[in-house]
């Protein structure tokens, strides 16, 4: 497996998301100076709402263009089959009725990327999944909710 692919597919989609992010971005800023957002009393808010926005906006943008920066960086590691799982793994998991692939990485935590005819769902070190499966080896079982159901993941590869 190529994982240096998945790393370039997901800073395609990081870079996606960073063109949405940075045109909402600008928007709000617009906004935020438009003749209509002047306050019409002491009460009137919207500008100083689109004020927030638009720093809010512009902050994720800087976010998403720094992760696009690091990715350029990530070279993730071969996983043996009797290691355990770190960053840089891509994990298969069979909760009995379908397998599911996951890449373990920094950045585009919730990204769902298509690669060589599978699907990964990108997990960052912080979600609650990631956290189950970090130093897990195959073998192993965890247990945990998919769309308010518990399910038992049994770890059947790793790379």
């Amino acid at each position: 497996m190529d994982k240096r692919a998945l790393v370039a597919a997901l800073q395609q989609k990081l870079r996606e998301e960073y063109e949405v992010v940075a045109a909402a971005a600008a928007a709000a800023r617009e906004g935020a100076t438009h003749e209509e957002a002047k306050p019409e009393n002491e009460y009137d808010t919207r500008g100083l709402e689109q004020s927030y926005l638009a720093g809010a906006q512009t902050a994720r943008a800087e976010a998403v263009l720094a992760a696009i920066a690091e990715l350029e960086h990530f070279r993730p590691k071969s996983f043996s089959s009797d290691g355990p799982i770190g960053l840089g793994a891509c994990v298969l998991v069979d909760d009995g009725r379908e397998e599911r692939r996951y890449f373990l990485c920094g950045h585009g935590g919730g990204s769902k990327l298509e690669l060589e005819g599978h699907s990964y769902v990108v997990l960052a070190p912080g979600s609650p999944l990631s956290r189950k499966l970090f130093g897990k080896r195959i073998g192993d079982v965890v247990e945990h909710g998919v769309r308010g159901e518990d399910l038992e993941l049994e770890i059947i590869g790793l790379a």
